[in-house]
């Protein structure tokens, strides 16, 4: 059977031949997968590790050893819908970095924690008020060591700062209320975003928080003054 589909769908060479040998084999070992799917023993092995991390394959304990079995292939589906959800999750953001580079202004783009925490630094070093909306739980876990002391030399710098919140972090409102030049509110559940903008001055960040967030850096005055006027218009009917 041709593993070319399988490796289209994110497989290793390694990976689709075990694959299809469990297919056929049913429930069998690892030397016998080796032998049928012509891998050596210890990549498919590997293999096999990776295949069962994805929900792919499963193994049990049988007289002392262990037995591997293919699961649902259907499961193949559920991979690709993944993929397509988070390719339609990162699409608007690639279309507007696609849109602002023929335009003026600069765009940035940034992978991880320290790209988030680098972007809100320089908001401080701007100083000017600072708006942020559709921010998740995920975020105050992620950052919470950072934020703590964020807010501490926000504040001792005179800066204000005004968030919406997810609805699912809306404990956190009563705290940030608490603190000078602050303000906090949550909207209800359906308007719900893991991705967090973040305006200051000319500059607008988009995070998207995630296990490694993905940060887009946007410098243009009139970009930043509409995402600041839609953020007035939610702060009017949040709670």
């Amino acid at each position: 059977m041709d593993t070319d589909i399988l490796i289209g769908l994110g497989f290793s060479k390694n990976e689709a031949k075990a694959y299809l040998a469990l297919l056929e084999l049913g429930t069998a070992t690892a030397g016998e997968i080796a032998d049928k799917s012509k891998v050596h023993r210890t990549n498919v092995y590997d293999a096999l590790e990776r295949l069962n991390d994805r929900g792919l394959a499963a193994f049990v304990m049988k007289d002392g050893a262990k037995r591997f079995k293919a699961t649902d292939p259907k499961n193949l589906k559920a991979i690709l819908q993944e993929k397509e959800e988070q390719l339609d999750d990162l699409l608007p953001k690639l279309e507007l970095v696609h849109r602002l580079s023929r335009g003026t202004g600069t765009v940035n783009v940034y992978e991880g924690i320290a790209g988030a925490k680098l972007m809100l630094d320089r908001f401080l070093d701007i100083g000017e008020p600072i708006v942020v909306y559709g921010v998740p739980k995920e975020a105050l876990t992620m950052m919470e060591s950072f934020i703590i002391h964020y807010h501490k030399r926000r504040i001792a710098k005179g800066i204000e700062m005004r968030h919406i919140y997810n609805e699912d972090a809306r404990l956190r409102i009563d705290y940030l209320n608490s603190l000078p030049y602050t303000g906090a509110k949550y909207l209800p559940g359906e308007y719900d975003s893991p991705v967090a903008t973040n305006v200051c001055g000319d500059h607008t960040v988009l995070i998207l928080w995630k296990k490694d967030p993905l940060v887009i850096h946007i410098e243009n005055a009139e970009i930043a003054a509409s995402y600041r006027k839609y953020f007035e218009l939610l702060w009017r009917i949040a709670t």
